[in-house]
């Protein structure tokens, strides 16, 4: 399968929010799944295992989780117009369509509509329109059915949800627990103490819980990062999560799990691994890079049938 993917590579310290991390977890798992055969036109250098520690440090987030993940790079990115106008690649995929439209018109007058992706990972639906009546197959993160957007409502039924994922090989069942909540609390700021990525997922490794929350949106990589270091989300609004994001999220599990910790704790604790082992094996079937990217392409081969 060969796929271009197309998305900038450009980070500043004076703006961390182009950071993307739909972008680079769909990128990871694609990779994952095709290898070199998923070129990325303009290389995404902070994925890439030779990332310097002096880029690192500057990266949003310090480069946990998502940096440092691929470790051979033998992409063919010479020739892109070229191979457009040929058709060489079977997808083009747009990984963060806000932030980079690079060869777009070529892309839409040589490519049939099937085979074009727009990834959306933004936190809103701001000028969504702008781009779907394109007519390509659009994924969009945080998905929000709005009924003020009634004209967009035949291009709104082909947008197809999709969300964060936690790198394939990082996962792990956690360690022997030594508490019972982690430090890291997304509700004081005072507890993001930790400098190094070791250091942080430690403090999920050996805590039954973490507290999460939404940030901009709903989804958010500190979810996946609790989970794939085999720690349970203790997520208390996680009932109140639209119906279209996240969708792949073990939210059920997650209410059950909340309802209790609030309700019978003693309970809880009791019935730990249980909990944990339904969180990782749901984790490890729905939410990892490699089992985000295999659900992208299922989807692309159902709707080109």
């Amino acid at each position: 399968m060969k796929i271009l993917y197309i998305s900038g590579n450009q980070r500043s310290q004076q703006f961390p929010w182009l950071t993307d991390y739909q972008d680079d977890c769909l990128l990871l798992g694609l990779k994952e799944l095709f290898g070199d055969d998923v070129v990325d036109c303009n290389k995404r250098f902070h994925l890439y295992s030779d990332y310097s520690d002096e880029q690192l440090a500057t990266e949003y987030g310090r480069g946990f989780t998502i940096c440092r993940n691929i470790n051979t790079d033998n992409a063919d990115r010479e020739d892109i117009t070229k191979k457009i106008r040929n058709k060489y690649f079977d997808y083009v995929i747009y990984g963060s369509i806000w932030r980079c439209q690079d060869h777009i018109q070529l892309v839409l007058e040589n490519y049939p509509k099937n085979k074009i992706i727009y990834v959306d990972g933004e936190d809103s639906n701001m000028f969504l329109e702008e781009r779907l009546k394109d007519g390509a197959i659009y994924f969009k993160r945080e998905l929000y059915p709005d009924q003020k957007q009634a004209h967009l409502q035949e291009y709104m039924q082909h947008v197809l949800p999709i969300s964060f994922a936690f790198p394939t090989a990082k996962v792990n069942n956690g360690q022997k627990k030594e508490r019972r909540m982690a430090h890291s609390d997304p509700r004081d700021r005072k507890t993001y103490v930790f400098n190094t990525e070791k250091e942080y997922y430690q403090d999920y490794m050996f805590s039954k819980f973490a507290y999460t929350m939404p940030k901009a949106g709903w989804d958010c990589l500190r979810h996946y990062e609790i989970m794939g270091n085999g720690c349970i989300p203790l997520f208390p609004d996680i009932m109140n999560s639209p119906r279209y994001v996240m969708m792949r999220f073990p939210k059920a599990l997650l209410t059950k799990v909340a309802f209790f910790d609030k309700n019978d704790p003693k309970w809880l604790d009791q019935n730990y691994e249980y909990f944990q082992a339904e969180v990782m094996d749901h984790m490890k079937k729905y939410n990892t890079t490699k089992a985000l990217a295999e659900h992208v392409m299922k989807e692309l081969s159902l709707l080109n049938k």
